[in-house]
């Protein structure tokens, strides 16, 4: 088939897809899809990642999340031996830069106050949020966030690069704004804008990784979220911080970490977890909210797995403690097992094996106001086969940072075979650890590349702009100093 023949018959296909989305069913959408493949040229249907997996080797992603007004936010890919875990970088590749556009930026690091009204002068979580970037299309795309200037990027996965196919506008036809959280089932991806209001937003994806707004996807969170709205657009501990599809993609959870803040207990916010059922031409349905409970130390869930259609674990980042739930008819969230604690402040990202859940924790803070100077911590927990959690007694505690600098804190975590890989962004690396049959953690070893990020303690100067503003929302002429760094966050791979 010749390119400009292939070239019709691909977009042929795909308005035929849009035709029939809003009357097809799920089945008949996937059999299309098959079809489109099949379609394909042979040296196009042939999966570039398959090169990378020969000898069960991968890759994994992660994102700078920088706000550097030259090179913008980008993704640092690395290359991954599928038999040692081993990691070795292989490039970095803006999110923008479009032709001769702008670059897109990241969150940076977030300045952030507190529901307790003490200033917290830096964090290293910009997003407050889960899955920033992901993969679709069994590994073929990657799609990324930047929440600096509200857009999506996707990319083509190569063996050795990156190749940016689209860049689009996350907003959709709303106005919530700060893209921090994604979710991709069978060539439909949602994102989640976590400012104002807050809004998810649906795209198609198309074959060659690029993106589509889908007609009457937008839907805005009003009288759902209730997070705290200063410094702008939004405070990272009470926004909504994470969405992911049931494994069927018939439901859409989405997760809230403020609201209801329980009154004088001096807790953080109750939270509530929201599950929207996906109709057949891919927007949602009407919501349930099942609302969380700090005084029950369950208050403010950040991230979830699922464990199958009904079940998922949830992690409970204002009250240190997981549990796992099951969804209902009406879908809505009842207790499994739990709540069970943690080993530090702020539990707020996870990921499973079939067996096993591994929970990060960021670290802890010393004092109220004071910025966090914990070393992140990883528990272990065994998922048994009604979808409880028991401890596994296995912790492990991030490497502490060199001298003078402060805590080495947790954020994103990724499993991946029989490797758990984890963002430090204190020090800019990434590590790594075995994960042995009985859930133990062993073999630790972490893999640098990436800038090193913010010293909140060192480089916090109430004299320039107090950080008080988003690093992207700054005048660059006068940026706080800790706006020259990045943030890493987002960890993918396979």
């Amino acid at each position: 088939m010749s390119v400009s023949r292939y070239r019709a018959s691909f977009y042929a296909a795909l308005r035929r897809r849009d035709a029939l989305r809003s009357r097809a069913p799920f089945a008949v959408m996937l059999a299309l899809q098959v079809a489109f493949l099949g379609s394909l040229p042979a040296v196009e249907a042939r999966a570039d990642v398959d090169s990378l997996r020969r000898d069960k080797d991968g890759a994994v992603f992660v994102m700078t999340n920088s706000t550097d007004r030259d090179r913008g936010n980008e993704i640092a890919m690395y290359r991954r031996d599928g038999k040692t875990g081993d990691l070795t970088l292989v490039g970095f590749f803006p999110t923008g830069r479009l032709a001769q556009s702008a670059p897109q930026l990241g969150a940076g690091a977030a300045p952030t106050t507190t529901v307790l009204g003490a200033l917290i002068p830096a964090t290293a979580d910009g997003h407050g949020s889960s899955d920033s970037i992901t993969l679709g299309l069994r590994n073929r795309c990657l799609f990324a966030v930047n929440a600096g200037t509200d857009t999506v990027s996707s990319f083509r996965v190569r063996p050795s690069r990156l190749d940016l196919i689209s860049v689009v506008e996350s907003t959709g036809t709303g106005s919530a704004t700060f893209p921090n959280s994604l979710a991709e089932h069978d060539g439909v991806l949602y994102v989640l804008n976590a400012g104002g209001v807050g809004s998810l937003v649906g795209f198609d994806v198309a074959l060659d990784c690029s993106l589509e707004l889908i007609p009457s996807s937008t839907r805005e969170l009003t009288g759902i979220t209730d997070s705290f709205l200063s410094p702008p657009p939004v405070e990272v501990l009470t926004s909504p911080a994470h969405i992911r599809f049931a494994p069927n993609g018939r439901k859409l959870a989405l997760t809230i970490k403020g609201g209801d803040a329980p009154p004088d207990t001096g807790l953080l916010p109750n939270g509530r977890v929201v599950v929207f059922p996906v109709n057949r031409n891919a927007t949602l349905g009407a919501p349930t909210v099942t609302p969380f409970d700090s005084t029950a130390a369950r208050g403010g869930p950040f991230s979830m797995v699922f464990i199958d259609d009904e079940r998922l674990i949830v992690t409970h980042g204002n009250s240190q403690t997981v549990g796992s739930y099951e969804i209902q008819a009406d879908n809505s969230l009842q207790l499994l097992s739990g709540p069970f604690p943690t080993s530090s402040f702020a539990p707020c990202w996870l990921d499973r094996t079939r067996a096993f859940s591994y929970v990060v924790s960021f670290g802890d803070i010393p004092a109220v106001g004071a910025s966090p100077d914990g070393n992140g911590t990883i528990d272990g927990f065994r998922i048994g086969r009604n979808g409880t959690l028991e401890p596994l007694g296995v912790r492990v505690d991030y490497p502490a940072p060199s001298p003078g600098m402060s805590g080495n804190h947790g954020i994103d975590v990724r499993v991946i075979d029989d490797f758990i890989y984890f963002v430090q962004p204190r020090t800019g690396r990434i590590g790594r650890y075995s994960i042995e049959r009985d859930g133990r953690l062993s073999e630790f070893a972490e893999f640098g590349g990436i800038a090193p990020g913010i010293e909140p303690f060192i480089d916090f100067n109430p004299g320039i702009n107090d950080f008080l503003d988003r690093c992207f929302l700054q005048d660059p002429m006068s940026a706080s100093p800790e706006c020259e760094r990045g943030s890493a966050q987002g960890i993918v791979g396979f």
